[in-house]
Formats: structure tokens, sequence, C-alpha cells
């Protein structure tokens, strides 16, 4: 058994050290393409994991209206599907998972502790607690879910092959957007009447799905441990981490995304009330249209991948999503807000479904969950920072629309970024 202490290693062998090292495509990986009913099953746990991110998306800037003492910009900040504290943990529970040997598995076990921590997190909140506490728990809640989410989505490497992964990942995105739906439809209908019973189904969403991925998916046996022990090593890590500069180059282009829609998301809500004029409950319905859009993109996005390749899919759908979020900004009232939340989601749809299968693409199998827990805490750290950024915009200029000015340009700069990434050729599976 290898020695795990908090601390991650550089590979042992990188192109600057002169020895061979395959290429993530090269290693030995799945082979068996998943039936439709598995990957089905692998996206209950999408579903699961999505309604609650949703849900904190939107409709944690309306429960902090309850909280008057909490600064705008610190608004931005709470409403989050990510949590600062993940940005640095996340990468060392995906290596944990790694080097995990258990009768259930490598990643299951992460999907137990992570899903039973986020649902007492949300019946907590549900109460409206003391602030202090309130701020404590709602802080982290979010990285208690990461911590199911990143071996979850490097199980993915484990059981789907490369030239399978567009089409299943649009399963996922479909998934994911059927939970959105829910979170949504519940705040809709339901928080102007109780927003405790919106919490309680929520969190019954995500464990009742996760229990059905954690069931119905069976691991395949593990590959050797890697033999590196974790370890608190920054500069060795971020050498290591440069040897894959593909990976690198696609986090960083994916980060800025993550900054400028981090922006956006949790004062959308906000939008609607300050701006165009909704009640609190009716808000919630700018987010669906956004939701059914995404379905919709989702679908030729994966197929299209799986054909022509992930990155000029995934290029063509930042530049659309840049484009029509800068015409977003720019709407007057409800009817004109729904149409153009709809087309963000056409695009955003291609984000949804190609962005965890092209870094996956990108990642060593032996190091799926490291590397994948590195890429979501890179992103936890870029998406509040960018609702903070887009809080003091929104102060500065006084309206919610600056969110939406600064998510088009930030967009813009990730499909630039993308533009240079050099993803490896991956051959169809039928």
């Amino acid at each position: 058994m290898c020695e795990t202490t908090l601390a991650l290693r550089e590979p042992l062998c990188t192109p600057a050290r002169g020895c061979a090292r395959k290429s993530p495509m090269e290693a030995t990986g799945p082979t068996r393409p998943l039936s439709f009913r598995e990957s089905a099953i692998y996206g209950f746990g999408s579903l699961g994991a999505n309604a609650v991110y949703s849900f904190l998306n939107l409709a944690a800037g309306l429960y902090l209206e309850r909280y008057p003492a909490v600064p705008t910009w610190a608004v931005g900040l709470l409403s989050q599907e990510r949590s600062l504290a993940g940005a640095f943990a996340q990468p060392i529970v995906g290596a944990v998972s790694d080097r995990t040997r258990t009768r259930i598995g490598r990643r299951k076990p992460f999907f137990i502790a992570g899903v039973a921590l986020t649902a007492a997190s949300l019946l907590y909140l549900s109460g409206f607690p003391p602030i202090v506490p309130m701020l404590v728990v709602l802080s982290v809640n979010a990285f208690f879910l990461n911590v199911a989410v990143d071996p979850y989505t490097a199980l993915m490497a484990d059981i789907v092959p490369p030239g399978q992964r567009g089409r299943v990942g649009t399963v996922l995105a479909i998934f994911n957007m059927l939970g959105q739906i829910a979170a949504t439809l519940l705040g809709l209908f339901l928080w102007d009447r109780s927003p405790e019973l919106v919490f309680f189904f929520v969190a019954a969403i995500l464990v009742v799905a996760f229990t059905v991925t954690t069931i119905g998916v069976h691991e395949p046996p593990a590959p050797p441990a890697p033999t590196e022990p974790v370890k608190l090593d920054v500069g060795g890590y971020v050498r290591g981490l440069f040897a894959y500069r593909e990976l690198t180059k696609y986090v960083l282009a994916a980060a800025v995304f993550w900054l400028g829609t981090g922006g956006v998301l949790p004062y959308l809500t906000r939008f609607g009330v300050h701006e165009l004029g909704t009640s609190e409950g009716d808000s919630f319905q700018l987010f669906l249209p956004a939701l059914i859009g995404t379905i919709v993109g989702a679908i030729p996005a994966g197929y299209a991948a799986d054909r022509i390749g992930k990155k000029p899919v995934v290029a063509a759908g930042l530049l659309t999503f840049s484009l029509l979020a800068l015409v977003g900004s720019q709407v007057q009232n409800v009817p004109q807000a729904l149409v153009a939340m709809g087309f963000i989601g056409l695009a955003n749809g291609v984000w949804t479904a190609l962005n965890i299968p092209l870094l996956v693409d990108l990642v060593p199998p032996e190091r799926a969950a490291e590397m994948t827990g590195l890429g979501s805490g890179v992103w936890s750290l870029a998406q509040p920072i960018g609702a903070v950024i887009a809080g003091v915009l929104i102060g500065g200029f006084d309206s919610y629309r600056a969110s939406f000015v600064g998510a088009a340009v930030l967009v813009f700069i990730s499909f630039l970024l993308l533009l240079t990434v050099h993803p490896p050729k991956i051959s169809q599976t039928a």
C-alpha cells in the first residue's frame, strides 16, 4: 500500500527528463462502449449534483436577502456551486481517490461521504440559522458535494472509451439539465410559499440520484495505484503539472470561462427582481429557457464531437456564448430575457456536454481523479473570484447588467485560449 500524506508529487517521467511517457490516450483504458442504459445510470449522479448546484446558484442570492448584513459582493461569493476551500482540497481528494482500494471501488466511498455531508448541510440551512453558522455551512457546502463529484467525473475515464465520451457527455448534459430544471421548478412553485421545502426536496433529489449511480455502476478493476506519495509539495507538483502542457492550457481556458459565468449565475434571480421587476419566485423562470436550450444544444454537440473532434465544437460554442451574453445584457423585459436565455442555453449546451469529456481526454488514466480534481480546484477558485468581480462591477455601475457584459468578455478570452490547446486524436467508438 502506498503512503498517503498531504502532498502531490510530479510524475516520475517528464519530457524534460528525456524519458518516454505515454499520452493519456496511449495508456490502457476502457474499450467496451456503454449501453444507453449504463450511460443513463451513470448520468443520475449528474442529475443529483446539478440539482444542488443550480439551487445554490439561483436560490442562495434570494436566501441571503434574509440576511441584510451580507454585502452584495459577498452574495456572489456565497451563491456558488464552487467553493474556495475546495479549490485547494479538491486535487488532494482526487489523488486520494486514485489511491483508494475498497471492496466497492475507489470512487464510490467518496460518493457516499460527499452526498451525506451535502444533504445534511442543506437540511441545516433550511432552518435559516444564525448568520455566523449559516455563513460557515454555506461556504463549505459546495466543497462537500465536490468530494463526490470529482471522483464521479474521474469515473468517466474508468468506464467510458475515449471515442464515446462525446455522446456520453451528451447523456450527462441532459441529466445535468433535468436536475437543474427540477431545482428551478421547485423554486418557481414553492419558494414564495416555503423555502424550507425547496431545501428538503433538493436534498432528496441528490440522495436518490446518487444512490442509483452508486448501486448501478460497476467500477472496473482498479489499475495499479500511483506510486508517488500524496504530499504538500507545491513546487514539485506545479512542475509535474506543466509536463502535461495541453491539460494545463485547457484548465486555464476553462478557468476563464468559469470566471465569466461565475459572475452571472449568482445574480440572475436578482437581475430579474431588480432590472425586470419580477417577484422572487417568478425570477426562477429566467433560468428555464436556458436549461431547455442547453439540452437541445447538447445533443448535436456530443455526436458532432465524436465525429469531427471535441475542440472545434467547444470553440464554436464558446464564441457563440460570448456574443449572446453581450446581447443578453441589453434585454428590457421578461419576454426578451426569456428568448435571450434560450439562445444562451443552446451555446451553453455545447460546453455542458463536452467540457468534462475534453478534460478527461487530456488526463492520464492512472491519475484521473487527481487531475480532474485539479481542474475542478482551479475552476472552484475562478468562479467565486468571478462572482466577486461581478459584484464589484454591479455596485460600480449600479446595474446587474454589468455581470453579463463581464461574462461576454471573459468567455471570449476563454475561446482564444482554447485555440492554443492541441488534444490527442481519438478514434471513433461505435
